[in-house]
């Protein structure tokens, strides 16, 4: 098993609602409207990661703080040399052009 301190900063960890367009800013979401999905799970987000080419987990039972009541779990992806916010928005435009596709 790899330890913690190994996979620092090698990976990110990302939310269900960071890509909600249910929520606001302050709530949590991380795109723009237009690149948001209502109610994305993190099976979908880990999917969208992976269909990106980056290695995804999904570790159920876990809570994002700004929204604490929803227990809808998180993704860890490999960062590949990118930063967060390029990983957060490939991943949003893929997850939109998926449910665009219906």
């Amino acid at each position: 098993m790899v330890l913690q301190r190994e996979l620092k900063g090698k990976r990110v960890i990302l939310y269900p609602a960071y890509f909600d367009s249910r929520l606001s800013r302050s709530q949590g979401r991380r795109v723009p409207r237009e690149l948001a999905v209502k109610a994305p799970s993190a099976e979908e987000v880990a999917r969208a990661a992976r269909e990106a080419g980056y290695d995804a987990f999904v570790e159920d039972g876990v809570r994002y703080p700004r929204v604490w009541w929803l227990s809808e779990g998180r993704v860890v992806v490999e960062k590949k040399g990118k930063s967060k916010t390029k990983i957060i928005r490939e991943i949003a435009e893929i997850m939109v052009r998926r449910r665009s596709k219906g």
